[in-house]
């Protein structure tokens, strides 16, 4: 692996894996949602489709038309915290693949007459969004989250905002945010490692930096509030449900942050992460009460929150949320060191099994390098996993207790005093 800062402040990461033909190589920005306002909300989603509609020497046709040629797969994300550009095809295409995206990166033109056919675009995926209670329920869950904060505004903004947006505003973003402090350029795969440098350097060494260090820094960590939000859809029987609690900190004179990042993401996978997990076994298996259930680690470079997500009856929700609010003190009283190993399996098979596709290793390999400044290999990752103890995955659950639980639903017959009465419901404080 090699990993080098250009003078302008941009990474180069380059992840050989001489075992595979094909190769991902992407440009990850460390920009997303948190970094735009009410009034401007959306605007890093749109930039991020926008991009693709043309460039200083290509068009919209040309640019899927150069990439399908070699057979890639082109595509693109907009989240809380990065948007990213990336194409995956035959390893000894990366040279090619990695001018295309840098293209796209960096000399797109956002053409006038573009803009408006894909605002409209974008403003039907808003309201499908808006239309669909799972979707809403998870849009919603940001908000109990985060409140006000911008992390609690949607990726895709309002529609209001999408209508309004122009090219102008989409030029004053990219000078903001598009500068070299905040980009990874990166490849996964097999390919020739020296000369892709080489390019890199050649394409990203003049992308500009920002005068103003603050325009670099990484914003602070949105404070968690832990409030209960609900939306009401007539038209379905079920209620979409999404709790969450924070995962704080690591405390680095008792553990490192990246062993502290896979405790959490353990307390999930034993907490809901397979039909044995006790969230699972008891809700669906034993007591009838969801199909659908089961508990994720949602993070980004400064925040992390255990999230269960269940679909149930309305007359089956209290005794789901009664349940979920047992399992959660139980776990932050023992940890089961069945279940611990199971989970330890769980995630070392999902690291090895990532670690096999370019996508998914390069994905990896810059999530651990915006949270941590470094990228763990596979092998350390696997030990450290395997070391974790039971008392530190057992902390992890303790100290999300300390917070109120974060609480959204969708669906039938919900309200907000409801929803208020059920977070009551749940645990607040371990033990």
């Amino acid at each position: 692996m090699v990993l080098h800062t250009l003078p302008n402040g941009a990474r180069l990461l380059a992840i050989p894996m001489p075992h595979v033909q094909s190769a991902s190589v992407g440009v990850f920005l460390r920009v997303g949602s948190r970094d735009e306002t009410p009034a401007n909300n959306g605007i890093s989603h749109v930039l991020e489709h926008m991009a693709f509609k043309g460039t200083t020497t290509r068009s919209v046709q040309a640019i899927n038309l150069d990439a399908e040629r070699l057979g890639a797969d082109v595509n693109a994300f907009t989240g809380k915290d990065t948007t990213a550009y990336f194409m995956t095809g035959l390893g000894r295409h990366a040279e090619q693949l990695t001018r295309m995206t840098a293209d796209i990166v960096l000399n797109s033109t956002f053409p006038e007459a573009e803009l408006q056919r894909e605002l409209d675009v974008i403003r039907q995926e808003a309201i499908e969004y808006e239309e669909d209670p799972e979707d809403s329920a998870n849009e919603l869950l940001d908000r109990a989250v985060w409140g006000e904060d911008p992390m609690g505004m949607p990726i895709i903004g309002t529609v209001e905002n999408i209508e309004g947006f122009t090219r102008q505003d989409l030029v004053d973003h990219v000078r903001s945010h598009y500068i070299a402090e905040k980009a990874v350029v990166v490849a996964a795969g097999n390919f020739d490692v020296e000369a892709w440098v080489t390019l890199a350097t050649k394409l990203f060494s003049s992308m500009p930096c920002s005068a103003d260090l603050a325009a670099s820094r990484v914003p602070p960590a949105a404070a968690y509030v832990g409030h209960a939000v609900v939306k009401r859809f007539t038209q379905v029987s079920q209620v979409f449900l999404n709790i969450a609690y924070p995962v704080a900190p690591a405390r680095p004179e008792e553990i490192s942050q990246q062993r502290w990042r896979l405790a959490a993401a353990l307390a999930a996978n034993l907490f809901g992460g397979g039909m044995s997990a006790p969230l699972v076994d008891v809700v669906r298996e034993q007591l009838g009460l969801a199909y659908t259930a089961h508990a994720t680690i949602d993070s980004g470079d400064a925040w992390a929150n255990l999230v269960v997500h269940a679909v149930t009856t309305p007359d089956k929700l209290d005794a789901l949320v009664a349940a979920t609010g047992e399992l959660l003190r139980a776990q932050a009283a023992a940890i089961d060191p069945i279940h611990l190993e199971r989970a330890k399996n769980q995630l070392t098979v999902s690291r090895v099994r990532s670690a096999e596709r370019t996508y998914a290793t390069m994905e990896q390999a810059v999530e651990e390098l915006f949270a941590s400044g470094t990228v763990t290999p596979l092998d350390d990752a696997i030990a450290l996993i395997d070391a974790i103890t039971s008392e530190e995955v057992r902390m992890v659950f303790a100290r999300m207790l300390d917070n109120p639980p974060a609480l959204a639903m969708t669906g039938k017959g919900v309200n907000a005093k409801a929803a208020r009465q059920l977070a009551a419901r749940l645990p607040r404080v371990a033990g």
